[in-house]
């Protein structure tokens, strides 16, 4: 009888609960800060022109080999408007062959790649793989006309030096003053402060000890020759 009365409370538990799933598309979770779209490019407004050189770093990196790049001289940096004296020319990235590994935003020299942490970088579903394979143009098109509002650009790898979750204002605070503690005083509320330990009254003496009392006192050396007899 217990057996089903537990049941049935489960299954009253369950009735009564809010759901858990949404009606997507009509409706979209926020997407997690780290969540890996697919890579784009950006747009350099300052000199209207793209922040990649075209140095082909990402290509090389890349691991499963879907970029293609190639670089020209920048007509700019002729006209003196730029100091980039190279500028990238074409760009392909395969996105049915990304694997989304970040590398190619973390080895960019320039800032110019970034990973798409939106819903317009998940949603490519298509017909035609052929359609997957962007271009230039295709790369930039997010950034240029501003849909691309917060890039992700911090770096994926927890080990990376520059790493750092992001925090809301209370964990900032908390943790400046932590910091300024630790800086000011040598501990943090995370990392107590280390005490000397108190001498043991009945552990053995070191041999140091007895050597330094052999060279001290009278009193000091007859209370080692007593101990020596009664051992």
């Amino acid at each position: 009888m217990l057996g089903v009365l537990k049941a049935i409370q489960t299954t009253v538990k369950a009735a009564l609960r809010k759901p858990v799933t949404v009606q997507y598309p009509t409706e979209k979770k926020t997407l997690p800060h780290r969540s890996r779209g697919l890579p784009v490019l950006l747009w350099d407004f300052d000199i209207n022109e793209p922040f990649c050189t075209g140095c082909q770093v990402c290509a090389r990196y890349c691991p499963v080999d879907c970029m293609t790049v190639t670089m020209k001289d920048n007509p700019n940096f002729a006209a003196g408007k730029s100091k980039r004296k190279k500028i990238v020319d074409k760009f392909y990235i395969d996105y049915a062959r990304c694997m989304r590994c970040d590398i190619c935003v973390e080895v960019c020299n320039f800032d110019a790649i970034v990973m798409n942490n939106t819903w317009q970088g998940v949603e490519l579903s298509r017909y035609d793989r052929q359609d997957l394979v962007m271009d230039l143009p295709a790369l930039l098109r997010q950034s240029k006309t501003g849909e691309l509002e917060t890039p992700f650009r911090e770096p994926m790898g927890v080990a990376h030096s520059g790493w750092a979750p992001r925090m809301d204002e209370e964990e900032a605070a908390a943790a400046a003053e932590a910091a300024s503690l630790e800086k000011h005083h040598g501990t943090s509320p995370d990392k107590p402060s280390l005490s000397a330990p108190t001498p043991d009254p009945t552990a053995e003496a070191p041999p140091e000890s007895k050597a330094s009392a052999e060279q001290g006192t009278p009193e000091a050396a007859e209370g080692l020759e007593k101990e020596g007899g009664e051992g």
